[in-house]
């Protein structure tokens, strides 16, 4: 999350006090204009009601989109906080051939099978994505172009097949 989000909020939130105060302020104005000892015009009362209408309803549309904003902010914060947790059921785990990918933590597995994932995906791209393949080398499902070495038992690159012309 950047604070630019959190600095959106807190602006919504600055503007809505504002026209919360101007509102409140013209609702103090009526009420002395009803208290006092003269009896007010009734184009006074009605411009004040008019301010006062216009201002309470400024101030709710701010506050709904202020709200809408603090729910957002709400979810973000949640599916941070969901993915720190995945996260930390990774632990980084050094290859035979020194690569370095994160592994499933034993007792983090909760039934699934201990399996390793990208660590530039999730550094990255904050994704969770699988490395699968048999053999010497492991690629990345979500992009192939991350491959990793297990193993050293020939020069051979992932997906490629070995025939009688290779020397």
């Amino acid at each position: 999350m950047d604070f630019s989000s959190i600095t959106s909020v807190i602006g919504l939130a600055t503007t809505a006090l504002g026209a919360t105060e101007k509102a409140a302020t013209t609702a103090e104005a009526v009420k002395k204009l009803f208290a006092s000892e003269k009896k007010p015009e009734n184009s006074e009362v009605q411009a004040l009601l008019n301010t006062l209408a216009t201002q309470l309803t400024a101030a709710n549309m701010m506050n709904v989109d202020l709200s809408d904003a603090i729910k957002a902010l709400s979810r973000e914060l949640k599916r941070q906080d969901d993915f720190e947790n995945e996260k930390a059921r990774y632990e980084l785990f050094q290859t035979g051939q020194q690569d370095v990918v994160f592994k499933l933590r034993e007792d983090q597995a909760n039934g699934q099978p201990i399996h390793f994932i990208c660590p530039v995906c999730l550094n990255a791209e904050r994704l969770i994505s699988f490395i699968s393949g048999e053999g010497d080398f492991k690629v990345c499902q979500r992009n192939r172009d991350h491959t990793f070495r297990f193993k050293s038992t020939s020069d051979l690159r992932a997906g490629k097949t070995r025939t009688s012309w290779d020397f």
